[in-house]
């Protein structure tokens, strides 16, 4: 029984559930350190959010937007690394769970000169499990996410705008 839903869960369902969000994320993190976030929308719902710091992005057109934007500025080389993936709440289609990234980032091509992270952040996702017309199952897509940064690299600038 999961003391936030009340409900019994077995431990393959738990496991199963947690490998599909953690591997959907991890996706998510590859699509935006190797394509530059082009495909990035696609893991989200069409009314999602996304919130960097204090700056909200409302549906997968401004999503696409943010990602547009920071290709728009040259090259950049990243890599987000999730860690800690754990999961809060679930249940009737929806779970929240929350996770680690640190992120090393710099704009220019690789290899570029960097030794720490420029960011290191919890991040909450709640996901709901959608059927996209021709789709015989359900999968899941990001309903809302927030980042919520933890250390930060004092005169870095973010990528992303988060103001």
């Amino acid at each position: 029984m999961t003391p936030e839903t009340g409900t019994i869960v077995s431990p393959t369902l738990a496991t199963l559930l947690h490998t599909d969000l953690s591997m959907l994320v991890t996706a998510l993190w590859y699509e935006i350190d190797h394509g530059d976030g082009a495909a990035a929308a696609g893991f989200f719902t069409a009314d999602a959010e996304l919130t960097f710091s204090r700056r909200t992005f409302r549906g997968t057109e401004e999503i696409s937007g943010v990602y547009r934007d920071r290709t728009a500025r040259g090259p950049r080389v990243s890599r987000h690394l999730m860690s800690n993936f754990h999961v809060l709440r679930h249940g009737n289609g929806s779970v929240e769970a929350v996770s680690a990234l640190v992120l090393y980032a710099q704009d220019g091509t690789p290899p570029v000169p960097t030794t720490v992270p420029v960011l290191i952040a919890d991040v909450y996702d709640r996901f709901v499990r959608t059927t996209a017309t021709g789709e015989h199952t359900g999968r899941w897509r990001i309903a809302s996410r927030r980042i919520e940064n933890r250390f930060l690299m004092p005169g870095d600038v973010l990528a992303v705008p988060t103001e």
